[in-house]
């Protein structure tokens, strides 16, 4: 400790010493557990660390292995990424397959309700003629009716 640090250093003069000398006098037990505690954590985090290094390289080798077993059987297929999924040629034609199912049906549907209004609006406009009709036939008969 510098000569600055030890003027500067307002603690009573038991606990300085007893903190730079570690474990004797003036160091109480409580601080001499902590320092024990930290350090077996410490320890404990770096041999995690380690560990999980050898776990990552483990899992990235495995990883690599089966993509070259995929890669020498043929069975692997590019992705294409669209938005945010990706899809590889077979999935993307399933999906297209899917999706023009949908809209011929839609498209079915969608002409079997022109028809069926078509055959309604022919329906109505045969029923407003005789209506028509029955109503000129009504006519000229009140007319032949009033006739001297």
């Amino acid at each position: 400790m510098s000569d600055y640090a030890r003027i500067t250093d307002r603690r009573p003069a038991a606990e300085r010493t007893g903190r730079q000398s570690g474990a004797k006098e003036g160091a109480g037990f409580d601080d001499v557990l902590r320092s024990q505690e930290d350090k077996g954590a410490r320890d404990k985090t770096q041999d995690a660390g380690a560990g999980q290094d050898t776990d990552c390289r483990k899992q990235l080798q495995e990883h690599m292995e089966e993509m070259i077993d995929r890669i020498r059987h043929g069975t692997i297929q590019p992705k294409i990424r669209i938005g945010a999924q990706e899809y590889t040629q077979e999935e993307w034609k399933k999906l297209l397959e899917k999706f023009d199912g949908a809209e011929e049906t839609l498209r079915e549907q969608i002409a079997e309700e022109i028809e069926k209004r078509r055959e309604q609006a022919e329906k109505e406009k045969i029923a407003a003629e005789a209506a028509e009709e029955e109503e000129l036939r009504a006519g000229k008969e009140k007319a032949v009716d009033s006739l001297p």
